[in-house]
């Protein structure tokens, strides 16, 4: 899941699909108003909570439908849904938030969500304020927020930050977004090739295993240049 836009979007789609009404919030604490046969009987809040209109009776079953709704499209758009890490190597901060790593002043946390599961964030920390967090950006995918977290602090001692499998998962991360080049600059380009490199030199096999020779990709390019075989 890239943001939380991506799933209102297919999530309020589905509510509609489903019989339900989404409504205009009526109040600032909440994103959409939830309906049923004209009546409002829920609020989707700004905490991405699904909470219960106490003005009007709801079946609880019908509460529980909508929560399993949010949950099945939440794992559709591809929440991570598995724990990012090992309970014993990680620091527990303040509302329940995780300290994963820390390197070069930037923090890779997280935070158990009841609809999203693992909610990741990378920020910096304001050494001239407590080392409160600032520029905090939020992950739902745990790939993209082990690749933000390298991106962001560098990776000096990445072995003695992350296991071998999460190297593997920045590594092919990485790679995509390098052969994709998504609006990247020259510059970002080449930062990811360098990190590319620093985890290659960590994890040997990652380098041939990038270079192996792939028989389908030769025989999609050959079909595409010689077009349609008479």
């Amino acid at each position: 899941m890239k943001s939380k836009v991506e799933f209102y979007r297919v999530f309020f789609e589905e509510l509609e699909k489903k019989g339900f009404g989404v409504a205009e919030p009526s109040s600032p604490d909440y994103v959409v108003d939830i309906q049923f046969k004209g009546k409002t009987i829920a609020f989707y809040t700004k905490a991405d909570l699904i909470e219960k209109n106490p003005f009007v009776e709801v079946p609880q079953k019908q509460m529980e439908r909508l929560f399993s709704m949010a949950r099945a499209t939440a794992n559709l758009c591809g929440i991570c849904s598995d724990q990012p890490y090992e309970e014993e190597k990680v620091q527990k901060l303040k509302n329940g938030v995780v300290k994963v790593n820390e390197h070069n002043g930037v923090v890779l946390a997280c935070r158990k969500h009841p609809l999203f599961d693992y909610v990741l964030s990378t920020y910096k920390q304001d050494a001239q304020n407590e080392n409160r967090p600032i520029q905090r950006q939020y992950f739902y995918n745990r790939e993209e927020a082990f690749e933000s977290f390298v991106t962001r602090s560098g990776l000096i001692d990445a072995r003695k930050l992350f296991t071998e499998s999460q190297l593997q998962i920045i590594h092919a991360g990485l790679v995509k977004m390098r052969t994709q080049d998504e609006g990247l600059s020259e510059e970002e380009l080449k930062e990811a090739g360098e990190l590319i490199n620093q985890i290659e030199e960590l994890v040997p096999q990652l380098h041939q295993e990038e270079r192996k020779f792939d028989v389908t990709r030769l025989l999609d390019a050959l079909s595409i240049g010689n077009g349609i075989e008479r």
